[in-house]
């Protein structure tokens, strides 16, 4: 499923611009949360390398993860 407009927008205003992907296993991860009730707020963060695979913060205080074994995950949820 592609971002939506809105989805585009709130990436580009939030500190993450220019890394709004709409294939990215985070943005889709982030989109399943937000359809199962979980918000994550905005992201604050671009996508990083880290140690332990890419991480991305978000509004909330949470970070979602992603790396090539487990795919997109939740590393923190504050």
């Amino acid at each position: 499923m592609p971002g939506s407009y809105i989805d585009h927008v709130i990436w580009g205003v939030s500190g993450a611009a220019g890394d709004f992907n709409p294939d990215s296993a985070i943005y889709k991860y982030w989109r399943e949360l937000r359809a199962q009730g979980r918000m994550l707020g905005v992201p604050v963060s671009p996508e990083i390398d880290t140690d332990v695979g890419v991480q991305q913060a978000f509004s909330s205080g949470g970070v979602i993860g992603w790396d090539p074994e487990s795919g997109a995950y939740l590393a923190s949820d504050a």
